[in-house]
């Protein structure tokens, strides 16, 4: 019997999810932190900076995710984050064509491994990977504790090798300007927009042909639907902003540009408010049905949305960059937009 049956409206949005979002976008975000770790590499090094400033810089997130792994929210990823990013140091001063061998060699053999896991989870059906992770409801800061090395070990290790794939090809894409204004012309973008989108649609296509004879959701059968739907789609995402922010229309995306210039304070408030709702009314776990969480999540990003339009006027940086890059130069950097220079500090985390 599997684990996580959905039904009702509960079934059609968890599966719109697995298809157009679940593993999508941290792929996504993954790539955009290998290429905002060149750009701090590059600013670092215009400072008279390195590696030393590198470590220190994920030093601090490492803090920053074992506080809110241990005090909030299990499943945190900054602590993921810091710990592979440690990992990048020592590619700093090599080839380009190194870097990249890594990283797709590290993609291909996490392929292996998911596809392993997604046939597994065919035959045994009854394997616990979307099971409760606690029995008893909200966790304390002990079961966190003891949740961060087993539960949270095993999964870096069995999504680390993916990770750190990622962020080795998109060090990369950020040394050869992948991005760059006209890197890639109009036509290939259109080509790959069409062929990504083609591929996404393919791998993702069984999951609604299952729906369809069976409106019951399950995840398990579905785990390498989604695994290689995520890698295509991701492209087809970026190629697709790319094409509709191109050649002078970016500015459309301003508001959702203010959230991303403060997605580590977005990612730790979003945290804050959701379980403080959460305790307040004493919400029991898993007793919403999906359709009131994806209401919330609406919610919560047009109201994050309007608070980092409004704090970014005022504000170089969120309150959670500031203390960041505090500990990463060792020094207050200028907080309000008047007293503000014109050198920058470093990327925001993706």
């Amino acid at each position: 019997m599997f684990r996580s049956a959905h039904e009702g409206s509960d079934a059609l949005i968890r599966l719109l999810f697995d298809m157009f979002v679940q593993t999508k976008f941290y792929t996504i975000f993954a790539f955009l932190f290998g290429m905002s770790f060149h750009l701090f590499i590059r600013s670092a090094g215009r400072r008279g900076a390195g590696a030393g400033a590198a470590a220190r810089r994920f030093g601090a997130l490492l803090v920053f995710g074992a506080a809110h792994a241990i005090l909030l929210w299990h499943g945190d990823i900054l602590l993921t984050y810091a710990l592979l990013g440690f990992l990048l140091l020592p590619f700093i001063r090599r080839q380009d064509e190194t870097v990249a061998a890594w990283g797709w060699s590290l993609i291909g053999v996490a392929i292996f491994i998911h596809t392993l896991l997604g046939l597994s989870l065919l035959i045994m059906p009854a394997n616990p990977i979307s099971g409760p992770v606690f029995a008893d409801g909200y966790p304390g800061p002990a079961e966190r504790i003891e949740y961060l090395y087993t539960d949270v070990a095993v999964s870096l290790l069995l999504n680390g090798v993916e990770l750190f794939g990622l962020f080795l090809l998109g060090m990369y894409a950020g040394r050869r300007g992948w991005f760059n204004p006209g890197a890639v012309p109009a036509r290939r973008l259109a080509a790959i927009q069409r062929v990504s989108l083609a591929v996404g649609l393919t791998a993702a296509a069984p999951m609604a042909i299952a729906y369809a004879k069976e409106p019951v959701y399950h995840f398990e059968p579905h785990y390498l639907y989604i695994f290689l739907s995520g890698k295509a789609l991701a492209v087809f995402y970026v190629a697709t902003l790319m094409r509709l922010a191109g050649g002078g229309r970016s500015a459309r995306f301003r508001p959702l540009a203010a959230v991303g210039r403060m997605a580590f304070t977005n990612y730790l408030t979003q945290t804050i408010l959701t379980v403080g709702l959460v305790y307040a009314l004493r919400i029991e776990p898993g007793a919403l049905p999906l359709w009131a969480t994806l209401l919330w999540s609406a919610a919560l990003l047009v109201l994050q949305t309007y608070w980092s339009i409004r704090w970014l006027r005022r504000y170089r940086m969120g309150p959670f960059e500031w203390i960041w890059r505090l500990c990463t130069w060792l020094r207050a950097p200028a907080m309000r937009r008047e007293a503000a220079g014109a050198d920058g500090t470093g990327m925001p985390m993706p």
